[in-house]
């Protein structure tokens, strides 16, 4: 880490900088230490609830702390973080649910249904759907979505050929989209890991969430996100050893047989989102400086 700090000093020594950013992780220690060295601004960004080992040490040298969930500010320094968001990919706010499903050639009376567990999968969240398929397909207009990562894609394509014909089509599985904007202001509800940045797009998006939370995250930061969620109405979490085909099933077919709930659920996600979270921070950074 010394030997780090040293060449992190070299490098700013020659550009000089106003401010550093650090996002967490161990990488982050030598060049905002450097940059604190330089006598440039420190700024933290913490995207989940609770915040890992780093940030809460570097705070002490920040000068200011940004942080994705509200919880995350308790663990910082009095005044000196804020409850920013998460920032997210511009193309996700500024798409829209009609377009979006005109886009799919969803008809007005489908239900699309979105499964996903970050970029490369879940495991467990891909065999729970395909165990519920039977019983979610018996929905004569439920449509759904599944992105389940690349090492499952042949799997996947497997189990949808051998579906009955008049409902393969309405099986869907992708091992990697980079559509996402358009795949998420299309559903209606998904089912999803619990990572910052996939919760921030669904509440952007304004999409009712089943949050599956990934077990081994350190600190177990991914329940803390989907807890932080729930508690203010844009979600309900199943723990990821609780889940299973039936339970899929059922969580899915409650929430789709009350519209109700549903709409309310969707409210909650639109009237918490941060859709401006990187102008936010970029623009207090700027203020610092």
């Amino acid at each position: 880490m010394l030997y780090g700090v040293v060449q992190a000093l070299k490098q700013l020594k020659s550009l000089r900088p106003k401010v550093v950013i650090g996002t967490g992780g161990y990488a982050s220690v030598c060049a905002l230490i450097a940059g604190k060295i330089v006598k440039a601004k420190v700024v933290l960004f913490e995207a989940n609830s609770i915040p890992g080992r780093t940030n809460k040490l570097l705070a002490k040298i920040a000068d200011w702390v940004a942080t994705g969930f509200p919880e995350a500010v308790n663990f910082f320094p009095k005044g000196k973080a804020t409850y920013t968001g998460v920032p997210i990919r511009s193309d996700v706010r500024n798409m829209d649910r009609a377009t979006a499903r005109k886009t799919l050639g969803l008809a007005e009376s489908e239900l699309c249904l979105l499964v996903f567990g970050g970029s490369r999968g879940a495991q467990r969240i891909n065999e729970a759907l395909w165990d519920a398929l039977p019983k979610l397909l018996l929905r004569p207009c439920l449509r759904i979505v599944h992105i389940c990562g690349s090492q499952w894609e042949q799997d996947a394509k497997r189990i949808q050929e051998a579906l009955p014909e008049d409902v393969q089509e309405r099986y869907q599985p992708f091992g990697y989209r980079e559509d996402m904007p358009i795949i998420l202001h299309s559903a209606d509800l998904a089912v999803s890991r619990a990572g910052a940045s996939s919760i921030s797009e669904l509440l952007v998006a304004g999409v009712p969430s089943i949050l599956v939370p990934y077990p081994f995250a350190i600190y177990d930061h991914q329940r803390f996100n989907a807890l932080s969620v729930v508690r203010r109405g844009a979600a309900k979490m199943v723990l990821n050893a609780e889940l299973s085909g039936e339970r899929m099933w059922r969580e899915v077919s409650e929430l789709l047989d009350d519209p109700e709930d549903l709409q309310r659920m969707r409210q909650s996600a639109l009237s918490i989102a941060k859709p401006f979270a990187a102008e936010e921070i970029v623009n207090r950074t700027i203020s610092l400086i």
